[in-house]
């Protein structure tokens, strides 16, 4: 029995003993087989980096933009040196189109045209009713007559001004529409008392470029001499608004008709009449504004200043031309006209010389101008 387990127990070692050195076996054979290809991969990145880069294979067009830059066949230095060296005295500047140009060359002419063309003719400025004919015989007919033609004057006046301003407008080419302008009847008192004041005001204190904004030519260069007069003399003026005398009636009743039948107004429209120019789409107009008022006023001439109730008849136009607008400006100031003055507008109405006619006389001197 005993023979029989150790006989066992030496055929397990046996075994046991083999199988292990099979596994040794099998370990050192996987040993061998992996080492050489550790080698082998370790040789091949070696060898790799040791060999020289080789020229990648590129088309023409991958080339070229290497070598340059894109929509240029100089190189990027030689273009920079280029423009360095580049003369920019010789750039053509950038031309304007000819629809610009043309409106520049008509502001820079209506810039240069004159803007004083003179009272507008037979324009009667009535005095007040105690240095007129009286009522009464044997004057009846004479007062009838006087009156009478300032009427139709103003009715004349207004119906042009209508008919300009607002009926025979030009029309739009696109749309067909009038291009009718404002007519402005409840804003002329207010015009011209604002220009009145504010040319006053710049006339005392020396400011030339409100004078320019509000003066025409004429009124203009009287100022300037006077300025420039007192500028040698060292002396100085002051003027001073202090109060308008009767009633201010608001915007609306400032129109004609109903202007006139106003009792003891501060600022009334004496005349507003419009004349066609020789220009497409070109007009001037000119408006006589009434305007009592209290000033305070010292010359340059005077040691004290002087307080007083003054009636003056201020006189505003406004130029058009070619469709432009320009603003308000102060003409000046007029007396008003004698018997003997309405009678001679009466007789030789007809006779006396036109805007138009004015206007082409002055222009004469300009070049550019067709009329």
């Amino acid at each position: 029995m005993r023979t029989f387990q150790n006989d066992q127990l030496k055929r397990s070692y046996h075994h046991l003993s083999k199988r292990s050195r099979n596994n040794n076996a099998t370990a050192m054979s996987h040993s061998t087989m992996i080492l050489p290809r550790r080698t082998a991969t370790t040789a091949a990145i070696s060898s790799f980096a040791k060999r020289k880069p080789r020229t990648p294979f590129l088309c023409e067009h991958q080339i070229f933009s290497l070598a340059a830059r894109q929509f240029t066949t100089s190189h990027r230095r030689e273009a920079l040196g280029q423009r360095r060296d580049l003369d920019y005295a010789a750039i053509v500047p950038k031309q304007k189109s000819q629809k610009t140009m043309m409106a520049q060359n008509s502001f820079e002419k209506s810039k240069a045209l004159p803007d004083d063309l003179g009272r507008m003719p037979n324009c009667p400025i009535l005095s007040s009713a105690s240095n007129l004919p009286s009522w009464l015989p044997p004057t009846f007919r004479q007062r009838l007559r006087i009156q009478w033609f300032q009427l139709k004057q103003n009715v004349q006046g207004t119906f042009t001004l209508i008919y300009l301003q607002w009926w025979d407008a030009p029309r739009d080419p696109l749309t067909n529409k009038k291009l009718s302008k404002p007519l402005e009847l409840s804003d002329r008192t207010q015009v011209a008392m604002d220009l009145h004041k504010q040319f006053n005001t710049a006339l005392t204190n020396g400011d030339v470029r409100t004078l320019e904004k509000v003066a025409c030519n004429g009124l203009l260069n009287q100022a300037k001499s006077r300025i420039q007069r007192r500028k040698r003399t060292r002396t100085d003026e002051t003027w001073k608004l202090l109060s308008y005398i009767g009633i201010t009636y608001p915007r609306f009743l400032q129109t004609w008709p109903i202007s006139v039948l106003l009792p003891n107004a501060s600022a009334r429209v004496v005349s507003d009449r419009l004349a066609p120019l020789p220009m497409p789409n070109s007009s001037f107009r000119q408006c006589t504004v009434r305007i009592r008022s209290t000033q305070y006023y010292r010359l340059s001439n005077m040691t004290e200043g002087n307080m007083k109730n003054l009636t003056e008849y201020v006189v505003i136009q406004k130029l058009t031309l070619n469709g432009k607008e320009s603003p308000w400006k102060m003409w000046g100031t007029v007396d008003p006209n004698t018997v003997e003055e309405v009678e001679k507008m009466i007789e030789g109405g007809k006779t006396q010389d036109t805007i138009g006619g004015r206007f082409r006389d002055q222009l004469s001197g300009f070049t550019g101008f067709n009329v």
